[in-house]
């Protein structure tokens, strides 16, 4: 017994002798190729954003780049370790093959990232909403998107689901118009009031002079007369002139002495007898 142990063990050791520099080396390339395969996309990133204005591409580049860098240096790891590199690409083909039949829901998403990478639906930094969700994108990848929302949540979306579904792109246009509603009594002066919204509208810096503000009655309610304000801004102005607006149609209205009326519902009491 110790003898054939002896001469099993003087084998192992031989063979590993034998194959402990390809090991060795294997590792070598498969640690070192790692590592430059981060800090060359890093480097391309990097690159690609001085370079290119829809920083959407360079993530969705970089994502793509680093998947099929990270393959051939796997591919070359086993290459040095003595294995058949073609016999390993067939097999990673039909492999592929096989997965990607598996994970038609993964191969969706990847090809709809590219829908938006080179359609330009939306780019990073746009507001967006879509379905129950809104916010800011921060990173189209491979498979998905990153949006920020305005509580600093990260949504990550499936990039199928995007193309599938309706987006509304807030960012697209450089202006946007505002709408806003107040509502006056009916014993209130109409053409005070216009002037009054006017003149509010006129003194804030926010407002576009063209297309040039509407002011006018929008609607007979039961308890009041709905005056539509419609003004334009720049699109990164949106949210400040609307609470802006608010808060000084507010302070004008308090100034003028004019209410702002409450629904109202008369009862008339039938006497009895």
């Amino acid at each position: 017994m110790a003898f054939h142990f002896e001469k099993y063990w003087q084998q192992l050791l031989t063979a590993l002798e034998a194959g402990l520099p390809k090991i060795i080396g294997a590792l070598l390339i498969l640690g070192i190729g790692w590592w430059l395969s981060n800090k060359l996309v890093h480097l391309m990133f990097r690159a690609m954003q001085r370079s290119i204005a829809d920083t959407g591409i360079a993530t969705f580049l970089c994502s793509l780049s680093k998947s099929l860098l990270k393959i051939i240096v796997c591919i070359t790891a086993a290459a040095q370790l003595g294995m058949n590199v073609n016999s390993i690409i067939a097999a990673l083909g039909a492999a592929g093959l096989t997965i990607g039949l598996a994970m038609k829901d993964s191969m969706s998403n990847i090809a709809s990232g590219a829908q938006i990478i080179f359609t330009h639906p939306f780019r990073v930094g746009d507001y967006l909403a879509f379905d129950k969700e809104e916010g800011t994108v921060e990173r189209i990848e491979i498979m998905f998107t990153s949006l920020r929302t305005s509580d600093n949540k990260v949504v990550v979306i499936p990039n199928s689901k995007i193309t599938a579904s309706v987006i509304t792109n807030y960012s697209a246009m450089p202006t946007r118009r505002l709408d806003l509603h107040y509502g006056i009594g009916y014993d209130a002066d109409i053409a005070k009031t216009k002037e009054l919204l006017a003149k509010v509208i006129a003194d804030n810096p926010l407002v576009l002079k063209e297309p040039a503000p509407l002011v006018a009655v929008g609607e007979h309610k039961d308890s009041s007369i709905t005056i539509e304000v419609r003004v334009w801004c720049k699109t990164e102005d949106f949210s400040a002139l609307y609470f802006d607006m608010q808060e000084k149609v507010k302070l004008a209205f308090d100034e003028a002495e004019m209410n702002i009326p409450y629904n109202q519902l008369d009862v008339h009491v039938k006497p009895e007898g």
